[in-house]
């Protein structure tokens, strides 16, 4: 009865009139409208069929202007119970990384078909339900013949379960069970393109070069077997870079440089197998940017980068292939740092890293201050020996003025710097006991108050000239007990 009736029916009136009052009620109750909820027939869930995914050989899926085959492939994969369940592809995209779990979803959809409530039997107003013109119609084929049709329209007033016709017949579905429905073909291609790297794999990245549009050098960093091999110290990376200025690196800033090429992952496929139209239109025919990996199992993998966009989130994509697999992915440069670091993200700044146990001699020279020449000898502080221009002096003073030249950084990274001709000022040359490694650092006066540092003859830095100022206190405080100036 129409809620707007107001009062009660007296016990006296006929039953004739209450009749033709009912009746005149029914009749002219409104329909819903197409956003109110539709009463169901039947309210009570339903299994309307339910097959086994091994009994499914192929699904064919229209969304939208996009129409794609599901087909089952030969391989058998044993679930975590211990049953047996069947692996699919995207018909003619079988040389593409498939998400293999999302995938099969489609098959467990189409198999076992639960409605949630009956909503209208041989429907009048197919619009009503946004079925006159489906998003989505997924057509599953079993291996017996038997043909599954499911029709998916708009979402119910609930919000988590979906109109579908099937048979004649409109029922909701839950959300879930027609969402695998709803994708285009690059839905189910994997967005992971190459695997981490496993546990135990001992491959070496030997070495990265970048080539990009908007500098004018190649980034090259490559593996180092001096540093990867000594453990002492443990301040730097086991790759160093050697293009534009040869430096260490940061540990964790380069990280991405060095292994992004393991567990390689987009956020999104462009188009698989795309035409030269999509080449052209991605950027990709002249791309932007160049990766090459090479690696000690004489491999060499290759990534492309073409045109940037700014996506609805705001976030800036670029697409990207990858040689060897044929589709455009959409990354981020968190995904893909190479398409914007420079030199200086992953320069180590610290620039004497040799640990103080390892030293073999060390001399620091200055404009107007006696050359200190050290000779140590020993592992550690309890046997460790050192001299001072001959004479032997205490090993944890000359610790404490080493520990100072540790904090020796370039503040500012130089690309492509002559070496300077203006006046050195000091210089710093260090061997280590083994032999493995020497290293020159020299500092030359710049403008601005600040310091030329010149690295095994490569002007590498800029430093401010305080911290020269602070080296030659120390070399003057080094006869005496006062402490050590730590900072400039």
């Amino acid at each position: 009865m129409n809620k707007t009736v107001k009062g009660i029916i007296a016990g006296g009136i006929a039953l004739g009139v209450l009749s033709g009052t009912l009746i005149l009620l029914n009749v002219t109750k409104p329909d819903p409208e197409p956003n109110e909820s539709v009463s169901s027939v039947d309210s009570t869930t339903t299994v309307l069929w339910s097959h086994d995914n091994l009994e499914v050989d192929h699904v064919d899926i229209t969304y939208g202007d996009d129409a794609y085959t599901i087909v089952r492939t030969d391989q058998i994969t044993s679930a975590d119970d211990g049953s047996d369940v069947a692996n699919f592809t995207v018909k003619g995209y079988e040389t593409l990384p498939i998400n293999t779990t999302l995938i099969r979803t489609v098959a467990t959809r189409i198999g076992t078909v639960t409605a949630q409530k009956t909503v209208e039997e041989n429907p009048s107003d197919l619009s009503r339900y946004g079925l006159d013109k489906p998003q989505a119609v997924a057509v599953g084929y079993l291996e017996d013949g038997t043909v599954l049709r499911v029709e998916v329209g708009d979402v119910s007033p609930l919000g988590t379960e979906q109109y579908v016709l099937i048979d004649g017949t409109v029922y909701t579905l839950l959300t879930s069970a027609v969402s695998p429905f709803l994708m285009p073909t690059t839905g189910y291609l994997d967005c992971m393109i190459t695997a981490a790297q496993a546990e135990g794999d001992e491959t070496i990245v030997e070495k990265v070069t970048i080539d990009r549009e908007d500098i004018d050098f190649d980034i090259v960093v490559e593996y180092d077997k001096f540093y990867a091999e000594q453990e002492s110290g443990g301040t730097t990376a086991s790759h160093i870079m050697t293009s534009p200025t040869p430096c260490n690196v940061n540990v964790e800033k380069s990280a991405a440089i060095t292994h992004g090429m393991y567990g390689l992952t987009a956020s999104k496929v462009y188009v698989g197998h795309p035409s030269e139209a999509d080449i052209t239109k991605t950027g990709l025919d002249k791309p932007f940017c160049t990766v090459t990996v090479e690696t000690s199992d004489n491999k060499t993998q290759k990534m492309t980068f073409g045109k940037s966009f700014e996506g609805e989130d705001g976030v800036t994509y670029y697409y990207g292939m990858y040689d060897g697999v044929d589709a455009i992915y959409e990354f981020t440069a968190d995904q893909a740092a190479w398409v914007t670091v420079q030199p200086v993200d992953i320069a180590a700044k610290l620039i004497v890293i040799t640990y103080v146990w390892d030293i073999g001699t060390l001399t620091v020279e200055a404009d107007g201050y006696e050359t200190m020449h050290f000779e140590g000898m020993g592992s550690n502080k309890e046997d460790y020996i050192v001299t001072l221009n001959g004479e032997e002096i205490l090993t944890e003073r000359f610790r404490q003025f080493y520990a100072f030249l540790l904090k020796t950084s370039g503040e500012d990274l130089l690309i492509n710097e002559p070496v300077p001709t203006t006046k050195k000022l000091a210089s710093i040359k260090l061997t280590r006991q083994d032999g493995l490694k020497e290293q020159t650092v020299e500092f030359y006066e710049a403008e601005g108050r600040k310091c030329y540092i010149v690295v095994d003859g490569v002007c590498a830095f800029r430093c401010r000239r305080t911290y020269v100022d602070t080296l030659l206190k120390n070399m003057a405080l080094f006869h005496t007990a006062e402490d050590f100036v730590l900072t400039w």
